[in-house]
C-alpha cells in the first residue's frame, strides 16, 4: 500500500536547497497582461508555501520581502528544510500538516503557494473541497492564492488509472516517488475554477507547456482571491 509520508520523507532527506521555480519568480516579479504584483510591497506580508520540499521558494520569498511560513507532510522533510535555510543564513516558521490539515491560525496569511501540491491527496480518494476550505481558512481576505496544477497532458499522468470521476491512481511516475499516489486530476481551467470559486474570485490563469526533454511539463498557473 502506497505511504506519502515514508516515499517524501526518503524522496527529501539529505536533500539540500533546490532552485525557487522559474514560473513563481515570474508571477512575482514580472509583468504580464492577465496578472502582476508589480504594484505591491511584500514588506512585512505573511506567505507560507504549502508543502515546500527543500525549502527553496521560502528562500526567493524572503528576498522579496516576505515573512515565510511553509509546511509539508512529515517532521523529517520539515526540518530538512529548515537546516536548508538556516544554512542561507535565513529563518522560517514551517510546520507539519497536510492540505487539509494546516497547522496555522484563521486568517494568517496574505499570501499563500501551493505549487505542484494542492491536488495530492495523501494515497486515499476524499473530498478535495477540503483542501480549498483549508487554504481559505488561513488566507485574509483579499488575499492571494498561487497554484500551479499539471493539466491531463502531463507527464505524471502517463498510463494512469482513474479512481473515480476527477481522481487518478499513477503508475509511471519518473521518479517512483508517486507511483500509487492518488490525485485531483482537472479537466482543464474552468473544472479548476469551479472548485475553487467557493472561497476565491479573480481567477487569472497562465500555462506552462514544455517538453523537457522527452518529459511533458504541461501545467495550469493560477492566481486569485479570497473572497
Amino acid at each position: 500500500m502506497y505511504n506519502a509520508k515514508k516515499e517524501w520523507t526518503n524522496h527529501f532527506t539529505d536533500r539540500r536547497m533546490e532552485y525557487p521555480s522559474e514560473y513563481l519568480i515570474r508571477i512575482f516579479k514580472g509583468e504580464h497582461p492577465r496578472q502582476s504584483f508589480r504594484q505591491l510591497n511584500f514588506s512585512g506580508k505573511k506567505i507560507c508555501d504549502i508543502s515546500c520540499g527543500t525549502g527553496g521558494n521560502l528562500a526567493f520569498f524572503k528576498k522579496c520581502g516576505f515573512e515565510v511560513y511553509g509546511t509539508d507532510i512529515t517532521e523529517g522533510i520539515v526540518n530538512q528544510a529548515i537546516k536548508n535555510l538556516e544554512l542561507e543564513g535565513i529563518r522560517a516558521d514551517i510546520g507539519v500538516g497536510d492540505n487539509s490539515n494546516l497547522p496555522f491560525e484563521d486568517e494568517f496569511f496574505d499570501f499563500i503557494v501551493s505549487w505542484n501540491a494542492c491536488y495530492y491527496m495523501g494515497g486515499e480518494e476524499k473530498k478535495f473541497d477540503s483542501h480549498v476550505k483549508e487554504f481559505a481558512r488561513i488566507l485574509k481576505k483579499d488575499g492571494y492564492l498561487i497554484l500551479s496544477v499539471p493539466m491531463k497532458s502531463c507527464f505524471i499522468y502517463k498510463n494512469s488509472v482513474r479512481l473515480s470521476p476527477g481522481y487518478q491512481i499513477i503508475n509511471e511516475d519518473p521518479s517512483g516517488v508517486r507511483n500509487g499516489e492518488v490525485l485531483r486530476m482537472f479537466k482543464d481551467e474552468r473544472e479548476i475554477e469551479e472548485a475553487f470559486s467557493g472561497h476565491f474570485t479573480d481567477f487569472a490563469f497562465g500555462s506552462q507547456i514544455d517538453d523537457c526533454f522527452g518529459l511533458d511539463y504541461h501545467w495550469h498557473l493560477i492566481v486569485c482571491r479570497k473572497k
